[in-house]
């Protein structure tokens, strides 16, 4: 539909075009008509009948071109009407020289640039006087300004009313190509958001169900009842995980705001940590300072992170211990996950093999978007840690985090 605008708009110009030329020709031709019948059934013509026909003729088909050429079309009118007024018939015996003064002094207000449009005017007034002059040097100013002020004034007036028309409506359509824009960029930054989100709840919550079932199929066998409790778990973080994608789908599919649970927030972090412990990466969780209530996009962000890195250590650390440290500081809170395990360097996969699509690459664009800066990658003393930073409220434009940027932690 939008689309088509465009092309409709276009088709509609190209008639207005063409309706215009239509209605010069029949203009031209109706005062054509007009003046050659009203000098032919004339009793008061001066000088040869034949002339008289001829000059006003000519004046009259001036005008078709009072668009394209405007000052020649006026200038020749004007000379056309001079020499009836001076050698042939006298404007007070023919109707049809003052059509044509006023349909010039028009065209010259309605199709002329400013100064231009002023000799255009400068041409009638001048034709005017002279013709005053010669028939009726009493009253000059009337004929000045009733046959070449008015006409030309009202000219100017549409032109302006015109032209203000046409700037509106090109203005109301680049707001709407704007407009449009707009709610492209909107979709694409909802589409990508939603694409994280699920990434994040699909990569942590499979990743744990995958390494449970890995184990309960291990010790079947030999521990029924710890299988069991792997099946449990697995039960669970489905349960989970499905809870999320109904947060995340559920406004989505029922057209309200905000699912009634709310985002996910920093203050799970301990269950985060309680469930990377079931899924068999032991977990050190820290919290130091008091916790402050946080933006709810600077609170997801940085539970997401911790989600991120924690599910990256189950799929990548192997035999490891994890440690996770949220400090609550001046302006900022910090977010720091450590392992000690092999990590993918040392099984075969780089850095950007870490939580793959939208993995850590992922997580440095939000926490940038926030103000915020990520840094992850192998820590000396073995195994992977990632720190984040994030402002605990909207920056300020220009404004910087208090902690100076430093290397991954030791």
């Amino acid at each position: 539909m939008t689309a088509r605008r465009p092309a409709i708009r276009a088709r509609l110009g190209r008639l207005d075009a063409r309706d215009q030329r239509v209605f010069d020709r029949l203009l031209v031709a109706s005062l054509f008509v007009f003046a050659e019948l009203e000098v032919l059934t004339s009793n008061g013509l001066n000088g040869p009948p034949w002339l008289n026909v001829l000059v006003i003729g000519a004046s009259a088909l001036c005008l078709l071109f009072r668009r394209s050429h405007t000052l020649p079309a006026v200038a020749g009118v004007m000379l056309g009407l001079a020499t009836l007024v001076l050698f042939l018939t006298p404007p007070q015996d023919l109707l049809s020289i003052t059509l044509l003064l006023v349909s010039a002094s028009y065209a010259a207000g309605a199709h002329l640039e400013g100064r231009t449009s002023l000799w255009g005017l400068a041409i009638v007034v001048a034709t005017v006087v002279i013709a005053t002059l010669v028939t009726d040097p009493s009253d000059i100013f009337f004929p000045v300004v009733m046959l070449g002020g008015v006409p030309w004034l009202a000219g100017r007036t549409i032109r302006n009313q015109t032209s203000l028309a046409r700037e509106l409506a090109e203005r109301a359509e680049q707001a709407e190509h704007a407009r449009e824009e707009e709610e492209r960029r909107a979709i694409a930054a909802e589409r990508n958001r939603i694409a994280r989100e699920l990434h994040d709840v699909l990569a942590h919550n499979l990743s744990v169900m995958v390494v449970q079932a890995g184990a309960a199929r291990r010790i079947a066998d030999r521990s029924p009842e710890r299988a069991v409790e792997a099946a449990e778990l697995i039960q669970r973080t489905g349960r989970e995980a499905l809870d999320e994608l109904r947060a995340l789908f559920g406004p989505v599919r029922r057209g309200e705001g905000e699912a009634l649970s709310g985002p996910p927030s920093l203050a799970g972090v301990d269950e985060l940590a309680r469930r990377a412990r079931s899924a068999g990466l032991p977990v050190e969780l820290r919290v130091l300072g008091d916790p402050v209530p946080l933006p709810t996009g600077i609170d997801l962000t940085a539970y997401r992170v911790v989600q991120e890195a924690l599910t990256n250590a189950i799929k990548h650390a192997g035999a490891a211990r994890a440690h996770v440290t949220v400090s609550y500081e001046p302006n900022e809170v910090v977010l720091t996950v450590e392992d000690d395990g092999a990590g993918a360097a040392e099984a075969g996969a780089g850095l950007a093999g870490f939580g793959g699509g939208y993995g850590l690459a992922g997580m440095r664009e939000r926490v940038t978007l926030y103000g915020g800066l990520l840094q992850a990658g192998r820590r000396r003393g073995g195994g992977f840690a990632v720190r984040a930073r994030l402002p605990t409220r909207p920056l300020v434009p220009g404004a910087e985090l208090s902690t100076p940027p430093g290397k991954v932690p030791a």
